[in-house]
């Protein structure tokens, strides 16, 4: 195996089409809140931090030997063969990523945003009541998304989710004083994996917006908008900053934790492009693999955001603002990848598309005009956020954000998929299946590459008895 390269190049943070600013690529503190599940944890050191898959007779010897090699284990999960090691040289990474058993190795670098605009619009719903009806919603007027989708008629008909199901938010944290989100999130079972910079919250707080905003879309009291699936339990899985960037160690053992806990879905807004003819590239994809087809056995389904670059993931090769790479996690095991849609169905402009990459398509918003935040989705923000264009929101926790972006479709499917879960269907293979099968047929008909198999269609999903009955 070729010795791991210091810089993964080209990733970039997807969820938002305006999404954060950079951060340093020095990694911090990670202080999880809780242990996970067969998951052992340590602080990341300043620098030489690595990732490896490896197979698992060989698990025991690699974990030894960063040790031989003066290397500290930061996280090991053993079943899905992954191993966050810190403080080795470049001469011991190379050493281990020649050792047998070692599948891939990567340096565990930083997946960055591009800068916030100037101006967010926030409001308040500081009077907002609610009966259970969505129409009594403060701001359902604004709700577009969720009537294009046909999850009021899935309410309607008693189809509200359930708190037995689990979403896992992969994220930048969740407000849990939000008033959308109060007695929804499992503090318990949440974690960070990148700690807050806001000590008024927990440790899993969204100090950013970013994952409050994705976790109302999910699930919420209705009270200043509905989420897809508002009896949902949510779990906080902070993987990101206040600045809303990543690291790759992190993402990994946030998508592990959350299978481990027994999430139902896990929800990630976040993603970037590997360079393939990279060696790290190849790397990186072959660790996504590892650590998603875990999930998948763990029985959790992984819904993931396409990206907001605009290009063609089949043949990015032939496109000039890309290059040859492929989009992880979109394109990466068995899970759901989701393009955006605007209000009136059509492809959004920043949505990245391709037949071999996105299963359905979702509202993710596409604003008509410069300042206009009509066309884009509405959701909490989170009352921790430290972003300045977002201190409004601090101010209590009753104000909501517009946001568009691939980050807003993807959640939209979670929800959808959380639904399905409570109604008995949980297994991520017909899960994937009845999402496709039930989506709205836009575009070119049959498999399209800018909608997939169509436009999520929430009340059909939910009224497929016969598909539900089979699938169980």
């Amino acid at each position: 195996m070729n010795q791991p390269s210091t810089t993964l190049r080209a990733l970039v943070l997807v969820g938002l089409a305006f999404l954060a600013a950079a951060c340093s690529d020095t990694p911090v503190s990670v202080t999880p809140q809780v242990p996970a599940p067969s998951l052992s944890v340590q602080d990341v050191g300043p620098s030489g931090n690595y990732v490896l898959a490896v197979n698992n007779r060989a698990y025991t010897t690699v974990m030894s030997r960063i040790a031989d090699l003066g290397g500290t284990v930061v996280r090991a999960h053993q079943g899905a063969g992954i191993i966050d090691a810190g403080g080795l040289s470049a001469g011991a990474a190379a050493t281990l990523s020649s050792m047998a058993g070692v599948r891939a190795m990567i340096a565990d670098e930083w997946i960055q945003g591009a800068p916030l605009p100037p101006d967010l619009r926030v409001e308040s719903a500081t009077a907002a009541t609610t009966s259970g009806d969505p129409s009594d919603a403060f701001f359902w007027a604004n709700q577009w998304d969720m009537r294009v989708i046909h999850a009021d008629d899935a309410w309607y008909d008693g189809h509200d989710g359930s708190s037995s199901v689990t979403v896992a938010i992969i994220d930048t944290g969740i407000d849990p004083f939000h008033q959308d989100l109060a007695g929804l999130v499992d503090a318990s079972r949440s974690i960070a994996f990148v700690s807050s910079v806001n000590s008024a919250g927990p440790s899993w707080g969204d100090d950013y917006f970013h994952g409050t905003h994705v976790a109302g879309t999910v699930a919420s009291n209705g009270l200043g908008t509905w989420g897809v699936a508002p009896h949902t339990t949510l779990v906080a899985v902070k993987v990101c900053n206040s600045e809303g960037s990543c690291p790759l160690g992190a993402i990994f053992s946030g998508i592990l934790y959350a299978a481990d806990i027994g999430a139902n879905v896990g929800n990630l807004s976040l993603g970037g492009f590997i360079a393939k003819n990279a060696t790290d590239g190849g790397q990186l994809n072959a660790i996504y693999n590892q650590v998603v087809d875990y999930a998948t056995r763990k029985g959790m389904l992984l819904v993931s955001a396409a990206g907001n670059d605009g290009v063609d993931l089949d043949h990015l090769g032939r496109d000039y603002r890309a290059g040859s790479y492929t989009s992880v996690p979109c394109e990466a095991g068995n899970g759901v990848c989701v393009s955006a849609t605007g209000p009136t169905d059509v492809i959004a402009g920043y949505s990245n598309y391709g037949i071999s990459a996105v299963n359905v398509a979702a509202p993710g918003g596409d604003g008509a005009a410069v300042g206009s935040f009509q066309g884009e989705v509405m959701g909490p923000c989170s009352s921790l956020t430290v972003v300045p264009g977002l201190a409004a929101c601090t101010i209590s926790p009753t104000y909501y954000v517009w946001a568009q972006g691939t980050s807003m479709a993807a959640p939209h499917v979670t929800g959808a998929a959380a639904l399905l879960a409570a109604a008995g269907v949980t297994s991520p293979a017909n899960l994937v299946t009845a999402l496709q099968q039930t989506a709205d047929d836009l575009g070119k008909k049959g498999t399209d590459p800018f909608y997939g198999k169509g436009r999520l269609n929430v009340y059909a999903l939910l009224n497929s008895y016969a598909f539900a009955r089979r699938a169980r």
